[in-house]
């Protein structure tokens, strides 16, 4: 009887090693797929330019097979895959309906991130600026750019993303949400010389300079040199 029980036991130890190998040698795999996948993002950054058809279809396949292999939903990874479908059309115009397979694609990957991982302000500046993409103003969007500023009040590369958001999607917005936004283009001014310089400027592209220079005391236009 012990004898029996013993084989047993050794037969779940075996059994759990042979699953903790198995998903380990997934998790391994996805993680060298998604950093496959970084190496295309990073050299796209870097260009500033769409990718070319081919490198876009391997770095697409890298990404969703590191989604594929983790064993559960990992924002990360999805969050990289919603990275790769933006950067496929991302110099086309806001509601070109020939980068809508591509933006919807990138949406669905950042809403699956932020499910799995809600706190990272990033997908969130992501999703928002996909929606304006789609030029989707909707409470999707809303959310989106208000869980960005909130989550990030002290992350300049996500204030700076909230502020261009916000500002091309001016004349959706309600009165508190300008507000709101228009405390985010102040962190940014306060924040460095080239942040205040980069602010001004959308600002002016968009039509808003009286708005942005209104909102600013006089200490702060006579620190950046701004509004003068």
């Amino acid at each position: 009887m012990k004898s029996v029980t013993q084989k047993g036991l050794a037969l779940v130890v075996l059994l759990l090693m042979l699953m903790l190998a198995y998903t380990g040698g997934r998790m391994t795999l996805a993680g060298m797929a998604s950093y496959q996948t970084e190496i295309f993002l990073k050299d796209w950054a870097s260009k500033g330019q769409e990718p070319t058809p081919r490198a876009w279809a391997v770095a697409q396949a890298a990404a969703q097979r590191a989604v594929d292999l983790y064993p559960t939903a990992n924002g990360e990874y999805l969050d990289r895959l919603g990275r790769v479908y933006s950067w496929q059309q991302f110099t086309q115009t806001f509601g070109n309906p020939e980068a809508q397979a591509s933006r919807l694609a990138a949406l669905d990957s950042y809403r699956a991130s932020t499910q799995a991982r809600p706190t990272w302000p990033h997908t969130w500046s992501r999703l928002a600026h996909t929606k304006l993409q789609l030029a989707q103003f909707d409470d999707e969007f809303r959310q989106a750019l208000g869980q960005a500023s909130d989550l990030g009040p002290s992350r300049i590369e996500v204030q700076r993303e909230v502020v261009t958001i916000a500002f091309a999607a001016w004349p959706q917005l309600t009165k508190s949400e300008r507000e709101r936004f228009l405390e985010s283009a102040r962190f940014n001014v306060a924040y460095g010389p080239r942040d205040a310089q980069y602010t001004q400027a959308l600002a002016a592209q968009h039509g808003l300079t009286d708005t942005l220079c209104n909102s600013l005391d006089a200490s702060l236009k006579a620190t950046r040199k701004l509004c003068q």
